[in-house]
């Protein structure tokens, strides 16, 4: 069915199935089902275009059956004979329900949270959880995006988050529902976000955020080409003097927020809005889960991808979408 389908075509088949015997429905159920099944199988079995062995790197394959509908290989190689499917070292190895995967990525893609995707796919609220932070695996690790242009940086914090953690030493719990110091910088988890003018996005979570940190973090992913913005902070003139990179200082102690017209951080500073106004969804992320939501937002910074393309970056079998 054409994903151009007219919405009043919709309604008009949904009335149609609402009219069918209940036993005919559940035979198109069925029949649907297995053709979302087929689909997924397929799209996993083709997304590579030239396949290696996942333990040892080697090409030399034959076929060796199949399982759970996936065809198996077994790696030639003297040294390994080791059997693998599709998504043998890929971050959605051993999933289970394939025929629920692009039920699930549809919610991911609504920003649903996890209790409401739960109840929707079928699904516990523990697999939920798991099939959220495994979907975003290879784009939490795809972060080092060139960025070339002009290239506008600054930091944002986070309130620290130890969902997930049964026992916090380093301070005090807060009440359900409690804010953190605002104030008080010591609770935050500071966020460095580098983006150009094409869109391109890449960040950094590290709460020990430095000079050495900072300029580790930018030397591989700027072009020496490039034009750097950012605000005062020293650190952002240090690299760009040792790297020779022009360099615009936006000094907010002299409201000063644009130099020549063109050169400021309001894109990035416009990102990291929208950033924190789509997290506000999900009533604090924990810390340790920060750079998997991060990926997950840099994803609608690009042209929104289908189901299919999601899948595709789940397993990194191509790179993430290019941004509008």
């Amino acid at each position: 069915m054409e994903r151009t389908m007219k919405r009043a075509d919709v309604n008009a088949l949904e009335k149609t199935l609402a009219n069918l015997p209940v036993d005919l429905k559940q035979h198109l159920a069925s029949q649907l089902l297995g053709q979302i099944n087929a689909q997924a199988h397929t799209l996993l079995e083709t997304a590579r275009s030239h396949r290696l062995c996942p333990h040892c790197g080697d090409e030399h394959l034959i076929k060796w059956g199949h399982s759970g509908g996936l065809q198996r290989y077994r790696c030639q190689s003297l040294t390994c004979h080791k059997t693998f499917n599709a998504v043998t070292g890929t971050s959605l190895a051993r999933l289970h329900h394939r025929n629920k995967w692009f039920d699930y990525l549809r919610c991911m893609r609504d920003s649903l949270t996890l209790r409401v995707s739960a109840g929707r796919v079928g699904i516990d609220l523990k697999t939920a959880f798991r099939w959220r932070h495994r979907f975003l695996t290879a784009s939490a690790n795809a972060n080092a995006n060139a960025l070339s242009g002009i290239v506008e940086v600054d930091e944002t914090f986070f309130a620290e988050s130890c969902k997930g953690k049964r026992n916090i030493t380093h301070r005090s719990s807060r009440k359900r529902g409690g804010q953190s110091n605002r104030k008080h910088k010591a609770d935050k988890i500071p966020v460095l976000i580098a983006r150009d003018r094409n869109g391109h996005i890449s960040d950094l979570v590290d709460p020990a955020l430095n000079k050495p940190t900072v300029h580790a973090f930018l030397t591989p992913i700027i072009n020496p080409d490039s034009i750097l913005c950012s605000d005062g902070h020293s650190w952002y003139k240090t690299f760009s003097i040792e790297h020779g990179i022009a360099h615009h200082r936006l000094v907010t102690l002299d409201n000063q927020r644009v130099i020549g017209k063109e050169y400021h951080i309001q894109n990035v500073n416009s990102y990291m809005s929208r950033l924190k106004g789509w997290m506000a969804r999900f009533h604090g992320v924990g810390t340790a889960y920060l750079p998997s939501y991060l990926a997950w937002r840099r994803l609608f910074e690009c042209a929104q991808p289908s189901e299919e393309a999601w899948l595709r970056i789940a397993i990194g079998a191509n790179q993430q979408p290019t941004p509008t």
